[in-house]
């Protein structure tokens, strides 16, 4: 009968230490492929929220300027003093009290389709509701308390060749969102750029500059 060997105590602490470094690495590429799944998620959640974020600023700017084309197609070329003699331009462009494209800060709501734009200045809130009924976002509207908040700011720019009667406004919207890492918060200065879409645009009076 041929007699079983018996492995040396050296090749038995060399298969246990095998069997530890396979554990490690196994557990290793674990952790890192769940990391990679992790960041891959919250990557792909952000970049909703920046493509979300970044229309419903463009559609306060596209409210805005419906009204100031509004009050155009409503008013009447007139002599503007302010601009010299012989130039023309529309004297209420700027439109009417409340309603009113003025300096301030206002939650802008914008219904698609019927023209209509609101301006609310200084409101308490700027968080938007969410209508899932016509997947549509306001301020103080129908429907529940979304994620998504939204402020216009008005400024007004007087400078040469603008006037304090035919100014230049610059429009700034931001829409920012509360999730992870982004705080809730009435002022969106506070947050860093992942949580938030700034974008800008002018309006003016036709006038020959």
């Amino acid at each position: 009968m041929s007699k079983k060997i018996a492995p040396k105590k050296s090749q038995l602490g060399q298969t246990l230490i095998e069997t530890l470094v396979a554990i490690f690495i196994l557990v290793t590429g674990l952790v890192s492929a769940l990391s990679l799944a992790v960041y891959s998620f919250q990557s792909s959640d952000n970049s909703s929220k920046q493509i979300a974020g970044t229309a419903l600023a463009r559609e306060s700017i596209e409210g805005l300027r419906n009204m100031r084309d509004t009050n155009w197609l409503n008013g009447t070329l007139s002599s503007c003093a302010d601009l010299g003699t012989g130039q023309q331009c529309y004297s209420t462009w700027q439109g009417n009290a409340p309603q009113r494209l003025e300096a301030g800060t206002y939650a802008v709501d914008y219904s698609i389709g019927l023209s209509n734009v609101l301006l609310t200045k200084n409101p308490s809130s700027y968080v938007l509701n969410y209508d899932p009924l016509t997947g549509s976002y306001s301020n103080g509207g129908a429907g529940v308390g979304s994620n998504y908040s939204r402020k216009v700011v008005i400024l007004e720019d007087q400078t040469s060749p603008y006037t304090a009667l035919n100014p230049r406004l610059v429009i700034n919207a931001t829409v920012w969102w509360q999730g992870r890492k982004c705080p809730t918060t009435n002022d969106p200065s506070t947050l860093s750029a992942s949580c938030k879409v700034d974008l800008q645009a002018y309006l003016t009076n036709w006038k020959n500059y």
